[in-house]
C-alpha cells in the first residue's frame, strides 16, 4: 500500500513538473511571437510613416507608439 502511495505522489510531482515546463515553453513562445510581431510592425512603420526621413523618431515617440500598439491600457 505504501508503495502505491509513493508511486502516486511521484506521478503527481512528475505531472506538476511537466505542467510547469509546458507553461515556461508557452511563455517563451509567446514572447518570441510578440517580438517578431513588434519587429514586423516597426519595419512597417518605418516604411510607411518615416520613409522619406522628414520625421525623426525619438525614443519618447517610439515608446508611445509601441505602448499604444502592444501594451494594454490598464498596465
Amino acid at each position: 500500500m505504501q508503495g502505491m502511495v509513493q508511486a502516486m505522489q511521484t506521478q503527481a510531482k512528475t505531472q506538476a513538473a511537466l505542467q510547469a515546463q509546458l507553461l515556461r515553453l508557452q511563455l517563451q513562445f509567446s514572447r518570441s511571437m510578440a517580438m517578431e510581431r513588434a519587429d514586423v510592425w516597426w519595419a512597417f512603420m518605418i516604411r510607411t510613416r518615416y520613409e522619406d526621413g522628414a520625421i525623426e523618431v525619438n525614443w519618447a515617440e517610439f515608446t508611445r507608439l509601441f505602448r499604444a500598439k502592444f501594451i494594454a491600457e490598464h498596465i
